[in-house]
């Protein structure tokens, strides 16, 4: 603030200003006025070393000293409701489910042999599901020529090559250990080239269809691993799950306001009485990663940043959290913007950056994939970097429905799409991205999209973000859906959409 303005201020603020000078520090009317009304001012001021003194690190800085004003404005941010919590009064049964994601227990040196495992892993995982199927006898590449020309042949294979050729057919490579097969799709069957359009590189697939040759297929249909149709399985207890994602605290678009608005909702100030009855139910908070905006995670980044320091934009975070209350067991998967490989299989985000929670007791860090059993229940959380890849090679899918991208990740029981491609994996041994049990629920981020939908027994949803619109959805045509906590009852399935963007509404919305 230029010091012709302290002509304007009282000796105090004049005071505030010349300390600040002397530090070579600007300071902004909001924070000049806030530690005016403080005695212990200078105490605070040298708590900040950016050249910006900003009401946010002010604020930060008051209520970590426990100043009045800082015990005041604390009691603003997460002022407890005075309403007794069905989850608080009841004890959760959970537990990480840790053998099902990656955490270096088989770490890939990136040679050739590594390579072969993780593709054998996935083959044999994926192959057993579909050798299984009702109506599908497979039978091994060297069989096919102990069969009459146009006689039926099912066969399972890991996909190749895919491309259109001369005449217009689909034709689709697949690989087998036994060896390799052509199949063909004609162009006069359209129900079947739908489902070609489906696969991808590296997908395992069963084929029905008709032997042309020794080494070609002509198929009639297409099977994927799948999850099973079932009934949809309910809790005992009343009590509910709840998701966010994409937080990304840090960045210059992060809607503050609103997520402390969500953070009073869960403490019970800012609801209804019907809404703390609902909201009273929420047992576990499942966050599907980017907590944090990053550093260097892409070119431009630096200028959108509020916070360029990746180890204060978790500190930020960890106060954040911290403001949740503890009867909540909270479940933090990393994304692609977090202190974390970039690569997927990703591990749980490591202490050294989260110090500030990571020995709370209701904070649990999972990798992403990451799997909880919680109530007798299962939940799949993958943050979903490989949905771009989904989306770019499939026509019926869409960004403005991450739950349709969702389920065909389901139906491939696996959660990556091929190498080479756009997302880079991690050739782990053991292939952490193949979905080993069949989840109750799936969660999911990244998208910034909400969506949700229910397939074959399992609730799939994706809870939008807590950023504004960025530069890159301008350009892509696409409006987030940000500000929006989705709870489920795990008694009774009802999902309930929350959303705290909207102006005036601190409450829920049932959805």
């Amino acid at each position: 603030m230029p010091s012709k303005t302290g002509a304007l201020l009282g000796s105090k603020s004049k005071e505030i200003i010349e300390f600040c000078s002397s530090r070579e520090q600007l300071i902004d009317r909001e924070s000049l006025e806030l530690l005016s009304a403080e005695e212990h001012w200078k105490q605070v001021l040298e708590q900040i070393s950016s050249p910006m003194v900003t009401a946010k690190e002010v604020k930060q800085c008051l209520v970590k000293h426990n100043s009045k004003l800082g015990e005041m404005m604390m009691e603003t941010v997460v002022k407890r409701g005075s309403f007794t919590a069905t989850a608080k009064e009841t004890a959760g049964r959970f537990r990480v489910m840790k053998e099902l994601e990656a955490g270096g227990k088989g770490a890939s040196e990136g040679k050739l042999k590594d390579f072969k495992e993780y593709f054998m892993d996935k083959y044999t995982f994926l192959s057993s599901l579909l050798s299984h199927r009702t109506g599908f006898a497979p039978k091994t590449f060297d069989r096919l020529k102990d069969l009459p020309k146009y006689a039926e042949a099912d066969i399972i294979g890991m996909v190749m090559k895919k491309w259109v050729s001369k005449n217009g057919n689909t034709t689709i490579e697949v690989d087998s250990p036994d060896g390799r097969c052509i199949v063909i799709v004609s162009k006069e069957d359209l129900e079947t080239n739908r489902d070609a359009d489906r696969i991808l590189l590296d997908d395992v697939i069963g084929v029905k269809g008709k032997k042309f040759s020794d080494e070609v297929i002509i198929a009639k249909r297409f099977l994927w691993p799948d999850i099973m149709q079932r009934t949809p399985k309910n809790a005992d207890t009343d009590l509910s799950a709840a998701l966010i994602s994409d937080i990304h605290v840090g960045s210059k678009l992060f809607m503050e306001k609103e997520f402390s608005r969500f953070i009073a909702w869960l403490n019970g100030s800012v609801a209804s009485e019907s809404e703390k009855r609902h909201m009273g139910k929420i047992k576990y908070l499942f966050i599907a990663g980017d907590n944090v905006d990053g550093v260097g995670i892409y070119p431009e980044q630096f200028d959108e940043l509020e916070i360029k320091d990746v180890y204060a934009q978790y500190d930020r975070l960890s106060e954040l959290i911290l403001q949740i209350p503890e009867y909540i067991e909270i479940f933090i998967a990393p994304g692609q913007h977090d202190a974390v490989r970039r690569a997927d299989p990703q591990p749980a985000i490591q202490h050294e950056f989260v110090k500030g929670i990571s020995s709370a007791g209701n904070v649990h860090f999972i990798g992403s994939p990451g799997w909880v059993e919680a109530e007798g229940l299962k939940f799949m959380v993958y943050h979903g970097a490989s949905m771009h890849d989904m989306i770019a090679a499939t026509k019926h899918l869409k960004y403005t429905e991450p739950e349709k991208a969702m389920i065909e990740l389901l139906r491939r029981r696996d959660l990556s799409t091929g190498f080479g491609l756009t997302q880079p994996y991690v050739p782990e041994r053991h292939d952490y991205m193949v979905i080993r049990e069949e989840p109750d629920f799936y969660f999911g981020g990244d998208m910034h999209i909400k969506g949700y939908a229910q397939y074959r027994g399992c609730l799939v949803a994706n809870a939008g973000c807590w950023q504004s619109r960025t530069d890159f959805q301008v350009k892509q045509g696409l409006q987030p859906t940000p500000g929006i906590c989705i709870d489920i009852n795990l008694k009774t399935r009802k999902l309930t959409e929350n959303n705290f963007a909207r102006s005036g509404n601190d409450g829920a919305d049932s959805g």
